[in-house]
């Protein structure tokens, strides 16, 4: 048995311990404003917590990291290294500025870049990242105009 068997056994099934989508936008009731941020977050952490398996009799553990591919509308995808970004960040990333009304619909892809150790040897990386994905979440653009009151 070799650390490439142990690999190959690995990159067959590791894509079951990757946290899964659950996709979430601010403002919250999918409904966002013309010509302001929309806050995008996958609920996924950026680092997959490490996973002991036993493949081949070995104690295997497996580690990754996510990469974020947002779809926010025909023609506009971005790539990100964080989860996601909400109102209350210092430093918003995953924010997207629509300056047209309409229906959208966001999707997601998830690709886990991922390393395994066998016991006190390794990370190895594995071979092929394991992708999730489409995730999709559905949008209503708004114009907002003045209220008058009595």
């Amino acid at each position: 048995m070799t650390t490439a068997d142990v690999g190959e056994e690995v990159r067959k099934n590791w894509a079951v311990w990757v946290p899964p989508q659950r996709l979430s936008v601010q403002p919250a009731n999918s409904r966002t404003l013309v010509n302001l941020p929309t806050y995008f977050q996958s609920g996924q952490p950026q680092q997959m917590p490490a996973k002991t398996v036993h493949v081949f009799n070995f104690d295997v553990t497996v580690t990754a990291e996510g990469e974020w591919e947002w779809t926010f509308e025909p023609g506009v995808t971005r790539k990100f290294d964080t989860p996601g970004s909400s109102y209350d960040d210092s430093d918003p990333q995953v924010e997207y500025t629509y300056d047209t009304a309409g229906p959208r619909s966001v999707e997601l892809n998830t690709s886990w870049h991922g390393r395994f150790r066998v016991g006190a040897y390794g990370p190895y990386d594995i071979a092929q990242p394991a992708v999730q994905g489409p995730g999709q979440i559905d949008l209503e653009v708004v114009e907002s105009g003045p209220v008058l009151g009595r």
